[in-house]
């Protein structure tokens, strides 16, 4: 037998929570609109990159045959244009010279972006750009260039701009110009639409979300009974612990003294699950329900307190 997923070092699981579905949605009605891209902003720990490169890996949502392809924009010292064509070379798996220039890159870009999209019978191509915030107004002028090519042999470009709003080393001193101060070509083809990404909001998402283990499969076992097989044959399932989820979370904000509501960041769910079900649930042979003080402990120990108290300082900074 294969290791579990959740065994291993990372151990997500490919899932479509609401978040990831809400944002395809915004993504395929920008598409109907016309528009050329999408800016998404989120805070750190939501699932922005998890659930982009769900919706990269799994194109079947998009209405037409759509390559993707997913790349991440690491922080560069190197603004030119030949640094940032080799990064997205990289993302499309194209061997480069390093000496190459500038334009022969980007040529090789287009030629593949356009041959993917001839391959499959579709006319877009879907590029999800991570770490968007990092892009400077001179980026934007880079991927217009490919925009331009594309466009010439008769496809279309849509790229999914990913912005980690909170990320404070990328502000506008950081070389980052703010929409209204970019140049109209940019902002027509680009800036037009918006979506904020959250984490996992109320008792139905965190609910919906926890399902996603009672139905994901390891070969033909679902994720909650392989850790729990007693309590799932007798009629459990983890989505019915959602309102501990929700009542533990309102305790730790209270304890806490933090103000208000707030949606779980998906990476704080996704610890929190683990060592629910793998450390409590799949070591006690008798484990029939979590307690409301495991579920507590789980979420507090995956760090929620620690990224919701930086969150609200970074608030009042």
């Amino acid at each position: 037998m294969a290791l579990h997923p959740m065994l291993k070092d990372e151990g997500r699981p490919e899932v479509a929570t609401q978040p990831t579905i809400n944002l395809a949605e915004a993504i395929l009605i920008a598409l109907e609109y016309g528009y050329r891209g999408i800016q998404v902003a989120g805070r750190s720990g939501d699932g922005k990159t998890t659930a982009t490169k769900y919706l990269c890996s799994h194109p079947n949502w998009l209405n037409s045959p759509t390559p993707t392809c997913w790349v991440s924009i690491p922080r560069r010292t190197n603004g030119s244009d030949n640094v940032f064509y080799k990064v997205i070379q990289g993302a499309l798996n194209l061997a480069n010279h390093p000496r190459a220039g500038a334009i022969d890159r980007l040529s090789h870009i287009i030629d593949r972006i356009s041959s993917d999209c001839e391959k499959m019978g579709g006319r877009r191509f879907v590029l999800f750009i991570d770490e968007a915030q990092r892009l400077s107004a001179d980026d934007y002028d880079y991927l217009a260039n490919i925009d331009d090519g594309v466009n010439r042999d008769g496809f279309r470009l849509f790229c999914v701009f990913v912005n980690q709003s909170d990320d404070t080393n990328a502000g506008p001193s950081k070389g980052r110009c703010r929409a209204e101060n970019m140049p109209p070509h940019v902002v027509r083809r680009f800036f037009l639409a918006d979506h904020i990404f959250r984490g996992l909001a109320g008792l139905s998402e965190i609910a919906d979300a926890l399902g996603r283990y009672d139905a994901l499969k390891h070969e033909d076992v679902p994720y909650a009974a392989y850790f729990a097989p007693h309590a799932y044959e007798s009629g459990w399932r983890l989505a019915s612990e959602a309102p501990k989820f929700v009542a533990a979370i309102d305790e730790l904000r209270s304890d806490a003294r933090l103000n208000g509501s707030s949606d779980l960041p998906m990476m704080i769910f996704e610890l929190a699950v683990k060592r629910l079900l793998v450390h409590v649930a799949g070591r006690a042979e008798a484990f029939r329900q979590f307690t409301m003080e495991e579920i507590k402990e789980a979420i507090e120990r995956a760090g929620y307190l620690k990224l919701e108290i930086s969150r609200a300082r970074q608030m009042r900074e």
